[in-house]
């Protein structure tokens, strides 16, 4: 397997589909495929660390550039980004079928990002004849909600996606309330969420033998965080000496891709972790769901979603998303994915 030097920053093209699931997914308000190639470069650029104080991984950059047979002498680093994305757009229209000839790249974009969409829609029994991006992507996240709210139990009868969000998010946290023992009777979703975060994470604590005492709850949550990383570091033999707790997760996250991806069947060989987990979320999506809830450090065994204090997420926090590395070291509950 191909470290991964570049396997978030790829992710927006590779991931579930490219643009259509990851760069895009997201962006409703944005119609024009043109904002929709500069949102890509702007994934780009701060994967790679601009809008972090200008810092870039050069080496990865460079690394990355080469792989895709991208000659790097006398290109800066927004050169070089440019000419990977319009590489990357080109290889996944190759992949679809999609004709590059005579195509500018916002054009050829519109159409990787149409016929992903179409793809995940079909596979919903959504129909997708005369229907463009926009309304794909609504009715693929409504169908994902729906199906959702069925595992549930859930009403989703003539519910547009916002209020079935919420009845997710809200059956959601009522069930991990039962399991935690805590009462639901009376409380605000804020309330409760703040209650349930608060219960899991104190399991958690004494799960792992961390005191509590003392403490404030995000500093215990810290603790369990960094107590979860090296126990799994541990599992998988990787060494902590000299690393910094991000580092170590992102260790940790990728030998679980890999393990995932052997299960199924999936080469690693020349492969980065975002692309093996694009391979296995076509073979076996729950497999990838459930192992995005491992992941997610903080997360207590509350599913996927992403919340603060105030807000419990339904699963993978917005359709069409990837792994949260969950490798940075939280200040903050929202940091937890609670």
């Amino acid at each position: 397997m191909k470290k991964s030097v570049l396997g978030l920053t790829v992710a927006g093209v590779l991931l579930l589909g490219g643009y259509a699931t990851t760069a895009f997914a997201n962006d409703e308000g944005t119609t024009s495929t043109g904002s929709k190639v500069q949102n890509v470069m702007m994934g780009f650029k701060g994967m790679f660390g601009f809008g972090h104080r200008g810092n870039v991984d050069s080496d990865a950059l460079l690394d990355k550039a080469k792989d895709l047979g991208i000659e790097t002498n006398g290109k800066d680093a927004e050169t070089l980004m440019q000419e990977m994305q319009e590489s990357l757009i080109k290889q996944e229209a190759k992949d679809l079928g999609i004709s590059i000839t005579d195509k500018d790249l916002t054009t050829l974009a519109g159409e990787v990002q149409l016929a992903k969409l179409q793809k995940e829609a079909k596979s919903l029994d959504i129909t997708t004849d005369g229907k463009e991006s926009a309304t794909l992507r609504q009715e693929i996240r409504l169908a994902e909600l729906k199906k959702e709210a069925k595992e549930l139990g859930v009403a989703a009868d003539d519910k547009d996606a916002q209020t079935l969000m919420q009845d997710i998010r809200q059956a959601e946290l009522n069930k991990k309330a039962k399991e935690l023992g805590v009462s639901t009777d009376g409380k605000d979703l804020t309330t409760l969420s703040q209650e349930v975060y608060t219960a899991s994470v104190k399991k958690e604590a004494a799960e792992l033998g961390i005191s509590i005492e003392g403490k404030e709850i995000n500093e215990i949550a810290q603790e369990v965080y960094k107590a979860k990383v090296k126990a799994d570091a541990k599992e998988y033999s990787i060494t902590v000496d000299g690393k910094t707790i991000q580092q170590i997760a992102e260790e940790v996250n990728e030998k679980k891709v890999v393990k995932l991806a052997k299960e199924l069947g999936i080469s690693t060989t020349d492969k980065t972790t975002q692309e093996l987990m694009g391979e296995i979320k076509e073979k076996d999506s729950a497999k990838l769901e459930e192992l995005l809830g491992d992941n997610a450090y903080g997360m207590f065994g509350m599913g996927k979603g992403d919340c603060g204090m105030g807000g419990y997420g339904h699963k993978g926090g917005g359709h069409g998303g990837g792994m949260h590395q969950g490798n940075g070291e939280m200040s903050n509950v929202g940091k937890m994915g609670l």
